[in-house]
């Protein structure tokens, strides 16, 4: 009789400590998804989102990403022909010979005699080969300042190869993915 009595104390002060547990992490558990459903920084995110989609459907020319095509040159792919502004080009380089190194520059082509160069990349068969995105955005350090000095056709030419690989040819359209036209507001 006498550890009854202090066996039933045990188990009420016990059970007084779990059921306290219990709600403490309740409440947490609460004010944490309250916090989550009240963020006004994800609440304003998910509204754009909103609104960039139906702003996009209901334009007159809606973006609707293509399928990629793989453009290729020797080793050296691209994944379209166009990209809207926004997109990245995706350069693939599948099995690049160990002897050849060089540079791929990214042009602009301004006319029949003068390009702008846009992005120079080196590239070394003799070292592991490595896939990339490249976007193209206005830098106004490099005076490029508005959508019209990156929108028209490009080419990817390959440097140091003697001509062992042909340029790949791209075009940038008049097109902005819906949600990045604040990037492409003129910065100069």
């Amino acid at each position: 009789m006498g550890s009854l009595k202090i066996v039933i104390p045990i188990l009420v002060v016990i059970t007084i400590i779990v059921i306290i547990f219990n709600l403490t992490q309740n409440e947490t558990v609460e004010e944490q998804i309250e916090e989550l459903e009240s963020s006004s920084e994800i609440q304003n995110m998910l509204e754009t989102i909103r609104k960039d989609k139906l702003d996009n459907d209901s334009s007159d020319n809606p973006y609707m990403a293509t399928e990629r095509e793989w453009i290729q040159s020797g080793p050296f792919q691209i994944d379209r022909s166009e990209y809207v502004l926004g997109e990245k080009v995706f350069v693939n380089i599948v099995n690049l010979n160990k002897n050849d190194k060089g540079t791929m520059i990214f042009t602009k082509i301004i006319n029949s005699t003068h390009v702008f160069e846009y992005k120079k990349i080196s590239f070394d068969g003799s070292k592991p080969q490595q896939n990339f995105y490249l976007s193209f955005n206005l830098v106004e350090q490099r005076g490029i300042c508005t959508v019209d000095q990156l929108i028209g056709d490009w080419e990817l030419r390959f440097v140091g190869v003697d001509g062992k690989f042909n340029s790949l040819e791209f075009k940038i359209k008049n097109q902005i993915i819906p949600g990045a036209e604040r990037q492409f507001e003129p910065v100069c």
